[in-house]
């Protein structure tokens, strides 16, 4: 793993493969992460050096190489090979039910089912930095990620640039799909976030929490008790629920999640005015269907351009799908932070965590 011989400092390998697909490691004093490049350059690894604790989620879904990179079926292939981790999701989100511009996307999107090209673009002790792009195969997009760390932080930087490639409008969802297992998610887990609202999907029928829109964050009606409850403390796997919510009104782009019971977290920062929404999907034990058959204990807290109900064509008519113009292009930055205590004040893009 270590760069030409190299064992302090930053360090980055393109030189490893698992189950024939290539991977990348970036890594430093406090941080190791583990990049997949041939599915979607997810982050597969996310690991806290100081607590030797792996943030990342594993699904019972097995880390495989996509059969296909997109799929007929109108559902797609993302469950099939989402064995947990980070994924992006672009260019569309949830299930998308109906084809927009002559084909469907599927669930979230491509991006998470293609290959990345990737190289070295920075490489020394200070700083390490890998630059990775993918053009879409069912739309005209194509996306240059830059992932790198800097000596001693425990920060993750990501710089993106999105460009639409046809000569008219695309309208898109984009966003990054962090899930968060065991060992560190349990229910001293708690979400900080400077939201306003909340809204709740109608997702499953093990839903805990009322579906509707204008709660006032973080209190949501929970629909087994009639009572008010905080959304943002994680709930056991002996709930047995399963729901989609989402995070409006957002006074900055950050979230931490910290467990209080170990005293560390982790948190992400991004541009709010991009990503102007955070998913929170909430599986405690309950997602009894395809594809986890009641396996599951994991949440992710997700960036979003856009909310549901799911697929571009819907975000349209909500009017939160962002529409690129022929020819543009999106450049935006964000962070990955792990820290310790017992919870955040705020998280900048710079990696800077405030207590």
């Amino acid at each position: 793993m270590y760069t030409y011989g190299r064992k302090e400092g930053c360090r980055l390998s393109l030189d490893y493969t698992y189950k024939g697909m290539r991977i990348a490691y970036l890594e430093n004093e406090v941080l190791r992460v583990g990049i997949l490049l041939d599915k979607g350059a997810d982050v597969f690894e996310f690991t806290y050096k100081p607590r030797d604790l792996d943030f990342m989620w594993q699904s019972p879904i097995p880390m495989q190489r996509p059969f296909v990179a997109t799929s007929a079926l109108p559902e797609g292939a993302f469950h099939d090979y989402f064995y947990g981790g980070w994924q992006e999701v672009l260019p569309s989100a949830g299930w998308a039910s109906e084809p927009y511009m002559g084909t469907y996307q599927g669930l979230h999107g491509e991006v998470s089912l293609l290959p990345f090209e990737a190289g070295v673009a920075e490489d020394t002790p200070d700083h390490v930095a890998l630059r990775t792009r993918v053009r879409l195969y069912r739309s005209p997009l194509t996306l240059e990620r830059t992932m790198s760390l800097k000596r001693s932080m425990a920060a993750l930087f990501i710089q993106e640039r999105l460009v639409n490639e046809s000569t008219g409008e695309f309208a898109i969802m984009w966003g990054h799909h962090p899930a968060f297992g065991e060992p560190f998610l349990d229910d001293s887990c708690v979400v900080q976030t400077p939201a306003k609202k909340v809204e709740v999907l109608a997702f499953h029928r093990n839903g805990l929490w009322e579906p509707g829109g204008d709660y006032d964050f973080p209190m949501v009606k929970n629909q087994r008790t009639d009572e008010m409850q905080d959304i943002t403390r994680v709930l056991s796997r002996e709930a047995r629920s399963v729901d989609v919510v989402f995070f409006k009104e957002l006074d900055e782009g950050w979230y931490g999640l910290t467990n209080q019971n170990l005293g560390v977290g982790i948190g992400l920062a991004w541009d709010k005015d991009l990503f102007k929404y955070l998913w929170m999907w909430q599986v405690y034990g309950g997602h009894d269907d395809y594809p986890w058959y009641g396996r599951t204990y994991n949440c992710a807290l997700e960036p979003f351009s856009s909310y549901p109900p799911a697929g571009v064509k819907n975000a349209i008519d909500n009017g939160t799908a962002l529409i690129m113009q022929p020819g543009e292009v999106i450049e935006t930055e964000l962070a990955a932070v792990a820290y310790e205590g017992e919870g955040v004040k705020r998280i900048t893009r710079d990696g800077v965590v405030e207590y």
